[in-house]
């Protein structure tokens, strides 16, 4: 499915399940994609991984019920998932400064967080150059460690040094293999792939450095992965490891995909190749190349397009794109009356309609959202600037004020 839909509709499972402990893999499921491929490309979209989203959100969430409703806070602890006041307690007063008691008695401020609203920006640049290669079947053989999502990108870098440092660096200097190890590395070529794996049913996943798998013995430790026949994207990449890969991996997420009618992904791992034969990972011009497992969208809809969830998702997103064009016909409205008072029954009128709007196609705008809603309005550059471009400049300084001013009254 579209890359973007995918991202927006785990945000609105994720939001529509605040309360019922769901979490980023029933969040996957719900888009037909890997939960490996949603957290890398939520990371890299919105700089929140899946589970920091949903906690963030399910904290901001807790803090209002508290402050709002005045509810206890063993009652709202439960409701968001948590098995004791003390662990709500604890992460309560991390993220917002203040325990649950302390907000609760209106003594204490709150941190907004508020549901992300994804948008794509494709600004100028190098275009992404890449090519379909359809493989038939191949085998791999490596060393394996599983690694966190949220620190994959420092430590894998780590593992790459401590196994050149323990098996590599005796046959890397042109002597003969002095063990089992050693010699499964000269014989497979181990160290021309790197591979992600998502398959440890957590949040985290597997990484091999490995080679293609040419028979033999596979000494204690090391292990056997199998690719079934598929097509890949592959991305050529130049430049030094792992500097250079990194960020044409962060570009394959944020660019390519969302800009990419024909392909979407499929599979639960991806690739990375390196040239063994010339030249040093930390040259200017060391050749190196990511291979992501695609299938074509009409494809892709062949296979799950007779399926409820799956007419469910591509409802959701017709409705997504009719919901923004509302929303922005409203700030239209806004930019129509910007000359007048904020404070004007016309502006009240106006914010009235967009708290019901909000309300009726993303999420329960609450006055307190409302008013995190019209600070971000003027703070944030993105907002400002669309909000702006549908109203005309100063629409998103004027519906900011408006909303200060509807607060007040408690319209």
């Amino acid at each position: 499915m579209e890359w973007l839909s995918c991202i927006r509709g785990a945000i609105d499972f994720m939001e529509a399940h605040l309360r019922d402990g769901a979490g980023p893999k029933e969040a996957a499921e719900s888009v037909f994609v890997s939960p490996f491929f949603l957290q890398r490309g939520f990371s890299l979209m919105t700089g929140y991984g899946p589970g920091e989203y949903l906690r963030n959100r399910r904290l901001y969430e807790a803090a209002l019920d508290l402050k709002n409703k005045g509810d206890r806070v063993i009652d709202v602890a439960l409701r968001y998932g948590y098995d004791t006041p003390e662990s709500f307690t604890k992460a309560f007063s991390r993220f917002h400064g203040s325990t649950p008691s302390q907000v609760r008695s209106g003594g204490a401020p709150i941190r907004v967080f508020l549901p992300l609203n994804i948008k794509i920006s494709i600004q100028g640049g190098e275009k992404m150059d890449y090519r379909i290669a359809p493989m038939f079947p191949f085998r791999l053989i490596g060393f394996q460690r599983e690694f966190a999502y949220d620190t994959a990108y420092e430590e894998i870098p780590r593992f790459w040094d401590e196994l050149c440092e323990k098996y590599a660096n005796n046959v890397y200097a042109g002597n003969e293999p002095a063990n089992a190890y050693e010699r499964a590395i000269i014989d497979n070529c181990i160290g021309e792939y790197g591979v992600c794996i998502d398959d440890t049913g957590g949040n985290g996943f597997r990484y091999l450095v490995a080679g293609r798998y040419t028979g033999g013995e596979v000494p204690e430790g090391m292990v056997l992965y199998e690719f079934p026949r598929c097509d890949w994207a592959v991305f050529d990449c130049v430049g030094p490891i792992p500097e250079a890969l990194q960020s044409l991996n962060t570009r394959i997420f944020r660019e390519w995909l969302p800009g990419n009618a024909e392909y979407e992904l499929c599979g639960n791992a991806t690739v990375e190749w390196y040239d063994c034969i010339n030249g040093e990972k930390t040259d200017p011009d060391y050749h190196s190349a990511i291979w992501v497992p695609v299938i074509k969208r009409s494809e892709a809809k062949e296979r799950w397009g007779s399926t409820a969830a799956y007419a469910e998702f591509e409802a959701r997103g017709d409705k997504e794109g009719a919901a923004a064009k509302g929303l922005m016909d409203i700030f239209r409205e806004f930019g129509k009356i910007k000359a007048i008072a904020p404070d004007s029954a016309e502006a009240a009128a106006l914010v009235g309609k967009l708290q019901a709007y909000i309300t009726e196609n993303y999420y329960t705008c609450t006055d307190g959202i409302l008013s995190g809603l019209g600070k971000m309005y003027t703070a944030d550059e993105r907002m400002r600037t669309n909000i702006d471009s549908a109203g005309g400049e100063g629409t998103a300084a004027f519906a900011s004020r408006a909303i200060e001013e509807f607060l007040k009254k408690g319209l």
